[in-house]
């Protein structure tokens, strides 16, 4: 019996009594990297690194990006955070305590976004006048298109017109005579036109809001009606009926898609008229009040879901998916590369740049905003970020941080990547380049 207590305190001795603990001498003396939040960003980003075997002590971690030393701003045993320093490049994040240190996921390095500069294109207080520059007079600029040699056309809301900007901020107007009406011919009549396109064959397409009707616009000036038969409803087949469309997307083959607000739906109307719905079942949870749209690269319908809180994507087979918003109205840009985690407000029109990002009017959030792809048509891993307004409402120009704008409800991108806002309740269409 002896020997046997004896044999069992020599087993217990050499493996230490452990009761299922392990020693130290069976441990690895280096820290251990579990995860970095985020895992992209650009200087000045605060990263937080989760692992154990840390300093609770911030002066006892050295951390680095790259083989570049971050700063610490906090540490535990087991998390620290530490902010990304300019110009790091993209490589692994590593840990070094006591001379030990530990490698773990690689941080992927993003330039600082661009400055954006904001000014003023065209536009000063509310009226109806010619002119150029800020001696031309707007009022509610809704939604502008650009055409084939940077001319902006916007549609002017509240002054049932069309108007024409040129590159030099030259302003005419191209069609409607100012006075509500939906009369065809030239100059022609409109009700609120809420958005205006520029199709394959230079006509201008019009969401005629209040007269419940999409026109044309031809180069010359003469208006038609498409589709829409002026009465509210949701009618199929020609001419159709629409409930407040909003906005107006033209696709390769040229037929028209509509964003029809109080419908809750996308309809398409073909090159003879016919009127159908796309996608959307009537009811609140597909879409809701949907407004501005836009076709990216890869033929997917860009969809503003504004009373969902989210922008949407609709497949060529009508499948939708959401690809930026949490669902619930706020403002936030959310976790780089995880779209789904940003909040938006009351957003109205959006467009596409050469890039493939996309961008819209925040309109309650009083913001210029874009969601940044790293491959056209892929958004799973974009980043939203905020490229002008502070949330503020004014009119200052300057820096995009500190600009402020006034329902702004529509961007446009031209050839040469300047944005143009149609700041509606300024009654102004702002500028916006990068340095």
């Amino acid at each position: 019996m002896k020997k046997i207590i004896v044999f069992f305190f020599a087993i217990c001795t050499l493996a230490g009594c452990r009761d299922d603990k392990e020693p130290n001498l069976w441990s690895p003396p280096e820290p251990v990297i579990v995860s970095i939040q985020p895992d992209r960003g650009s200087e000045e980003t605060v990263v937080t690194i989760s692992g154990r075997k840390f300093s609770g002590s911030v002066l006892n971690n050295l951390v680095k990006i790259n083989g570049v030393e971050a700063t610490v701003i906090e540490a535990t045993d087991n998390l620290l955070k530490v902010i990304v320093p300019p110009h790091v490049g993209s490589g692994p994040v590593t840990v070094t305590v006591n001379g030990h240190e530990g490698v773990g996921p690689v941080f992927t390095y993003m330039e600082k976004i661009r400055k954006y500069m904001v000014s003023t294109f065209a536009g000063s207080t509310a009226g109806l006048a010619n002119g150029i520059g800020t001696s031309a007079k707007f009022q509610h600029p809704n939604s502008i298109a650009i055409d084939a040699f940077d001319n902006l056309i916007v549609s002017d809301r509240t002054n049932h017109t069309i108007r024409k900007i040129t590159p030099e901020g030259v302003v005419t107007t191209i069609a409607g005579n100012g006075v509500i009406g939906s009369a065809d011919g030239s100059p022609g009549q409109f009700n609120f036109p809420w958005d205006v396109i520029i199709n394959a064959h230079g006509d201008m397409i019009v969401a005629d809001k209040a007269n419940h009707k999409i026109r044309k616009i031809t180069p010359a000036g003469v208006v038609s009606t498409i589709a829409g038969d002026g009465t509210t409803g949701a009618k199929e087949g020609v001419p159709g009926s629409f409930n407040n469309p909003m906005y107006v997307a033209s696709d390769a083959a040229g037929n028209i898609y509509v964003a029809d607000r109080n419908n809750n739906k996308i309809r398409k109307v073909t090159a003879d008229g016919q009127v159908s719905t796309f996608a959307g079942d009537g009811g609140t949870t597909m879409l809701n009040q949907p407004h501005g749209i836009a076709f990216d690269q890869n033929g997917n319908l860009i969809v503003v879901d504004q009373k969902n809180y989210r922008i949407k994507m609709i497949s060529p087979t009508g499948e939708i998916n959401n690809i930026a918003g949490t669902g619930t109205k706020g403002y936030t840009d959310g976790e780089l590369g995880k779209p789904l985690t940003a909040q938006i407000g009351d957003v109205f029109g959006l467009t596409i740049d050469a890039e493939g990002n996309i961008l819209f009017a925040d309109a309650s959030n009083v913001r210029i905003r874009m969601i940044v792809v790293k491959e056209p048509g892929k958004y799973d891993d974009a980043d939203v970020l905020t490229i002008a307004g502070t949330g503020a409402t004014g009119k200052i120009d300057g820096v995009g941080a500190s600009a402020t704008f006034n329902n702004p409800y529509h961007v446009a991108v031209d050839s040469k990547g300047t944005i143009y806002v149609a700041d509606a309740s300024n009654h102004l269409v702002r500028k916006i380049v990068y340095q």
